[in-house]
């Protein structure tokens, strides 16, 4: 039988399966990276690797450190590079023919992954090199490196028999599928969705940047001179919060919480539904009592019974701190004249009017002293004081849009890794922030240079004007950058021992950590510059700003994050293999009246758009916000109390020594314990805000 050969390479997907060119290593080849090129390349990269690790599997010699593990560290290199291309485009290039791509290539690479933990003759190798691990004069590294390979496909499934294995694969592989297009599915309502308005007066109490982003969407959907409101956090929030039609802002509020509910093509409720059975079913095969069960037993919490303690915890403390809040809002409200209870559409407008009454911090006032420029600026410049790095621009290299900005990143005159910065909103591209790792810190086959991608969602500023950010905007980017730079000071040897492999509730440490160096006067008065006049950030209004932010908290000791956190967990508890329905809207609304959530509160995650438990790597993990938010309230405190404070030299060698070079090399509660000798404790972050 004759076989067609197969189509010759084009010259795109060539150059996405070549080493990389460039500067510090090779940077990606973010120009080849058509949606024609992937399609041809990633699954070419997939046989690839395939064929390597059936090699490794296959290989007759005696199973040993070097031809089995090291073999299978080295084997990744390649695939994994151009699936961070794949992942970048796929979330930040969303346009033309990409969708339609990257729903079909999105299983290929978990497909394999599970292929790979359920290869009976590769694990049979591993685990001869795991049972000599002690006697073969391996090194701490190459030991611990045997344990997390060993340990990641037993939990796979590695251990399973032929029947379950094969059934196991075969939910992964749906469920990969399922992941996917839960997030396309809220991609497609971002492009989609919006609110119309017709006249001017509709957008009463917008300041001016808002009003022309509305008109600016209306045209860009073919209505010049109407208005409008997109399903996208950067116009709907600033709505909520300034609009003074209350009618509207319902109308608003209810798209936007809405979202993956809608009956049709992009209803996530029978995904969620099919997620749940189905992880559910997985657990019962891998000998746990439920989804929630097998998830946690690999995190520094240990059960779901810990986890949840510690959310109710937290949630008692913050519920009569919020019900002073609503009292706070509805006097406002009352006092104006209204005739109504507050509603989940009144909260954020509330709120800015007491941020501005009670202590005289308006938020567009704060974001005036706020640029993108300068918030980078004073990032780096922080991370410049405490770690000693510099940042250099790279002008002339690919990337997937020409607002992408690259730095070349330095640590006493030496590269030590590369930064993308992908900050601002386009058609395409997902929404919300994130850090994303496009290449791996390695010291195994010779030095590799980790390369970190921040990536939010800023509004386009008019041309001529800088971008302004909301003080939330620039925590994030301060947020997102402590991700970054956990990938950036990684000093592990094998990138399996890296920063992004340890436990998931340590995984949000260093970020929310570096969210308090924003907080620093210090850099306030450095960077919050007035954007037209230079001048800095007054101090009167730094201490207005500190009071107003102590008043509101922070996302992880708010009801809106604590009431989704618990319905994660309770659902994941429910996924226990019974094979019953499991109706996710209902759980949801059951176990916020348990709990008391306050009619006019609503959740920042509702099930049906909740990217992190059904799309991201948090079901049963968004705890971890609160987990990591305690552990960074203790090593803050550490900080706080050093002789340099926040810049204490000492204490940021120990963070670095002790949590961010560590990566996985170790279990993250042993190095949390090494650097503060304890497990993590709420008591530091509750008595941040008094709430204990």
């Amino acid at each position: 039988m004759s076989h067609s050969a197969a189509p010759p390479l084009t010259p795109g997907a060539a150059a996405l399966l070549a080493p990389w060119p460039g500067p510090c290593g090779g940077l990606p080849p973010f120009e080849h990276a058509t949606p024609e090129a992937l399609a041809q390349a990633l699954p070419l990269a997939v046989e690839a690797k395939r064929r390597a690790v059936r090699n490794i599997a296959d290989n007759p010699d005696p199973p040993a450190f070097d031809n089995t593990v090291a073999a299978l560290e080295d084997s990744a290199r390649s695939l994994r590079d151009l699936h961070a291309v794949f992942a970048a485009v796929s979330t930040t290039a969303q346009v033309g023919a990409m969708p339609e791509v990257a729903q079909r290539l999105a299983a290929l690479v978990p497909a394999l992954e599970l292929e790979i933990a359920h290869d009976g003759a590769l694990f049979s190798r591993i685990d001869a090199v795991w049972q000599t691990r002690e006697s073969s004069r391996l090194d701490a590294q190459q030991i611990r490196l045997v344990e997390v390979l060993r340990a990641r496909m037993v939990r796979a499934g590695a251990a399973l028999g032929g029947a379950d294995q094969a059934r196991l694969q075969a939910i992964d592989a749906r469920l990969a599928t399922l992941s996917a297009r839960f997030n396309q599915n809220l991609l497609a309502e971002q492009e989609t969705q919006v609110v119309w308005l017709a006249a001017e007066s509709d957008l009463d109490g917008l300041p001016p940047a808002h009003r022309e982003a509305a008109a600016a969407a209306a045209r860009a959907r073919g209505r010049a001179g109407a208005w409008a409101i997109p399903n996208q956090r950067p116009a709907v929030w600033p709505f909520l919060t300034h609009a003074r039609r209350r009618d509207l802002r319902e109308t608003v509020w209810r798209m936007w919480s809405s979202r993956g509910s809608h009956p049709g093509a992009h209803d996530n409720r029978p995904l969620i539904a099919e997620m749940l059975r189905l992880r559910g079913e997985r657990a019962r095969l891998l000998g746990s009592p439920s989804h929630a069960h097998w998830v946690l037993a690999d995190r520094m919490a240990g059960t779901p019974e810990t986890a949840l303690a510690m959310l109710m915890r937290a949630w008692d403390a913050a519920l009569a701190a919020t019900r002073r809040q609503i009292a706070d809002y509805q006097a406002i409200a009352d006092a104006e004249g209204a005739d109504f209870a507050l509603a989940p559409w009144d909260r954020l407008h509330y709120a800015e009017k007491l941020r501005q009454q009670r202590f005289a911090v308006d938020g567009e006032q704060i974001s005036r002293y706020l640029s993108a420029d300068r918030m980078l600026e004073a990032m780096f410049w922080a991370a410049g004081r405490l770690h000693g790095l510099g940042f250099s621009e790279l002008t002339g290299v690919p990337v997937l849009h020409p607002s992408v900005r690259v730095f070349e990143v330095r640590r006493d005159a030496e590269a030590i890794g590369v930064l993308y910065v992908d900050l601002y909103q386009r058609p395409g591209k997902m929404h919300g922030s994130h850090q994303h790792r496009l290449r791996a810190a390695e010291r195994f086959r010779g030095r590799v240079l980790p390369i970190a991608s921040i990536v939010s969602g800023v509004p386009v500023p008019p041309a001529g004007t800088p971008a302004l950010l909301p003080w939330e905007y620039a925590n994030v980017l301060f947020h997102e950058f402590g991700h970054a730079l956990h990938m950036l000071l990684d000093g592990a040897r094998y990138p399996s021992l890296g920063s992004l492999n340890v436990a998931w509730d340590m995984v949000e440490l260093p970020s929310l950590l570096n969210e308090y160096w924003l907080r620093d006067r210090e850099l306030l008065h450095r960077f919050a510059r007035h954007h037209e006049t230079g001048a800095p950030m007054p101090q009167a209004l730094i201490e207005r700003l500190e009071a107003a932010l102590a008043y509101d908290r922070i996302f992880s000791v708010n009801l809106d994050y604590l009431g989704a956190a618990i319905v994660d967990i309770k659902l994941h508890l429910l996924a226990d293999g019974s094979g019953g329905p499991i109706d996710a809207l209902a759980v949801e609304q059951r176990t916020l009246q348990e709990l008391g959530m306050p009619a006019c509160w609503d959740l920042v995650l509702g099930v049906t758009h909740s990217v992190h438990s059904f799309a991201g790597s948090y079901d049963a993990g968004l705890y971890a916000y609160l987990w990591s938010d305690a552990m960074a309230a203790e090593v803050a405190t550490r900080f706080a109390n050093a002789p340099g404070g926040l810049y204490d030299r000492e204490t940021a060698q120990a963070w670095r020594e002790q949590i961010l070079a560590v990566g996985h090399q170790r279990p993250a509660r042993d190095a949390f314990r090494a650097l503060l000798g304890h497990d993590p404790d709420l008591g530091a972050l509750l008595r941040r805000f008094a709430l204990q």
